[in-house]
């Protein structure tokens, strides 16, 4: 028994409270393991000779190099503690609690301090994300290319829509009306999501150099025009997400011109990180004496621990809200900034709408700004990057599976079943560029995608198969003709979409494992009710599937033979 790979932390993401009186817990162990039993109980009722409960954990996921073990467990007095006997494959048992290992024997067992303790579950305190992000396939859109539905509000130097190739200051004139015009088209699709990349003025094309957050871009449209795009989405069963960028402002911002105008005596000095004045470039050695989002000049970073900035991004989220009524915020950069700004934002957004959904732009794996006051969930690569990799054979099966459990693992499951994931955004290489220009690919790796625990995302385009290198070529302009319905992307992705808000919460409760065969990989979900496969091969040749059922989409499967390439996604024993 490899004793180092046993690890649990108490009020972690090895335990979720899921509901008043439950609990989700979790151990992680190597390989070696048999079986695991969790024996706990209410502290007081035990010492006043209440017996101890014990239950089998279920296996669970499964890592490259680690066991996960996983059980809910209802606590009718809200106070818990626990402790976990583990057999190894040879037969020997030992104790693991608060204080360690120690010796699976009844005078152990005895002893209150080896046990972890949850003193009381507060509902309060889990931090349950807003319940209708897990039925929410959201669909982000870069509004400058999306469509332009107003051309008296074009910039200057506005480009002939879908003309290129793009260049970092193209402009095509994509605007909100442009949006308002085509939300039927995403009603169709099934979208009831809408990501807007930044909205508010910036003399970018981008909008991530901010100047005014309480503004829409003219270029975009006006305040007006963004509430009716709010209220039409709305009555279409639509939330609404807008980005913010609070890492950094942009040069051309009125906080900015002023620490330029007046320097050290500027009201607005110390909302940056400056090492000295007046800000700017030194002539000889080209480097900034004020820090910046990367190395980018226009882009200067705010000191997010000066109270007078928390207090002023506060109030420009909180208008938003309540002003226009949106449903969502997705926060720039959000792990540059410090954690008490966010502690202190989130708890302000959520005072104004208590369900709103607030996610944090990361790369990595970023349990530490997921619940504890922060936000509900961060943008998923980690979890949906690797999918690409998987079809383009660049991972082996076993090895993508083993990554995709590990993130699985990184999250409390509330938070897990509203993660954001996309193959592609505006700050990567489009999927079916990446995947070699097969859509076939990118039908696969939406289906295995839209079978994983999240909430899922399609960048624009995706149904019209809009391809697209690495930025600013993946910012290309939505292309509205032939219309994307009539293109072979279309159906597949709609067939997809809709399926997944059909099973919300099948996919939110049901158990997830993989098969791997030669060159093929299953995930299977399954609960009482159902079991849902996703088949993919990704040999070189036809094989036979194990699968009968009702086909909800596939590519390559005539029978019971599944084609090199293939995939399906097939619901069984549906009662």
């Amino acid at each position: 028994m490899q004793l180092a790979g046993i690890l649990h932390r108490p009020e972690s993401e090895d335990t979720a409270v899921l509901a008043d009186h439950q609990v989700l817990i979790r151990l992680q162990t190597a390989q070696d393991i048999q079986s695991v039993t969790l024996k706990y109980a209410d502290m007081y009722l035990w010492q006043a000779g209440a017996p101890m409960k014990t239950t089998t954990m279920q296996r669970g996921l499964a890592t490259q190099a680690a066991q996960y073990w996983t059980l809910t467990v209802t606590v009718p007095t809200n106070r818990l503690i626990y402790g976990f006997q583990i057999t190894g494959n040879d037969g020997k048992t030992i104790g693991y609690g608060d204080d360690g290992l120690f010796t699976d024997e009844a005078t152990q067992w005895a002893i209150t301090g080896h046990y972890f303790h949850l003193p009381y579950l507060h509902v309060s305190d889990a931090e349950l994300p807003p319940a209708w992000v897990k039925d929410t396939v959201w669909y982000q859109i870069f509004p400058e290319r999306f469509a332009n539905g107003d051309q008296t509000n074009d910039p200057a130097k506005v480009q002939p829509w879908g003309q290129g190739p793009v260049q970092r200051d193209s402009f095509y004139g994509g605007d909100l009306r442009g949006i308002i015009d085509h939300l039927d088209d995403l009603a169709d699709l099934g979208i009831n999501g809408l990501y807007l990349c930044p909205i508010f003025t910036s003399p970018s094309n981008h909008k991530y150099d901010t100047l005014d957050h309480f503004e829409i871009d003219p270029h975009f449209g006006t305040k007006r025009d963004f509430q009716e795009l709010v209220d039409a989405a709305h009555d279409r069963g639509m939330r609404v997400m807008l980005d913010a960028v609070f890492n950094h402002f942009g040069t051309a911002s009125p906080q900015w011109q002023d620490v330029v105008k007046n320097g050290a005596q500027s009201r607005f000095a110390d909302w940056f990180h400056i090492h000295d004045f007046p800000v700017g470039q030194d002539a000889k050695t080209g480097e900034l004496n004020y820090e910046t989002f990367g190395t980018a000049a226009m882009m200067p970073k705010l000191n997010t621990q000066n109270p007078a900035v928390r207090d002023y991004l506060i109030e420009i989220t909180s208008y938003w809200l309540r002003q226009l009524d949106i449903d969502a915020w997705r926060f720039d950069v959000a792990d540059e900034v410090d954690h008490g700004t966010w502690r202190a934002i989130c708890a302000a957004l959520r005072a104004v709408k208590p369900d709103v959904y607030l996610l944090g732009e990361s790369w990595h794996t970023s349990a530490s700004l997921v619940g504890n006051g922060q936000f509900d969930a961060v943008m998923n690569y980690p979890l949906t990057q690797p999918i690409l990799s998987l079809f383009n054979q660049t991972v082996t099966i076993a090895d993508y599976v083993g990554k995709t459990n590990l993130q699985l693992c990184q999250y409390r499951q509330p938070n897990q079943q509203v993660m954001f994931n996309a193959l592609d955004t505006h700050d990567t290489a489009r999927a079916l560029t990446v995947l070699q220009d097969d859509p076939q690919k990118v039908q696969a790796a939406l289906t295995l995608m839209m079978l994983l625990p999240g909430a899922p995302c399609l960048y624009y385009g995706t149904e019209a198969g809009l391809a697209g290198g690495p930025d600013p070529d993946n910012r290309r302009c939505m292309p509205w003709e032939p219309a994307p319905k009539t293109t072979a992307m279309y159906p597949i992705v709609q067939k997809l979409v809709k399926w997944r808000r059909s099973q919300t919460e099948f996919l939110a409760t049901s158990q997830l494992s993989w098969q791997i065969h030669d060159g093929w990989l299953q995930l299977i979900r399954k609960d009482a009710t159902q079991t849902v496969v996703g088949s993919f091969n990704l040999s070189q040749h036809s094989q036979t599937s194990a699968v009968v059922g009702k086909t909800i989409v596939s590519a390559g499967l005539t029978g019971d033979q599944l084609a090199a390439d293939g995939f399906s996604l097939q619901v069984l024993n549906k009662r």
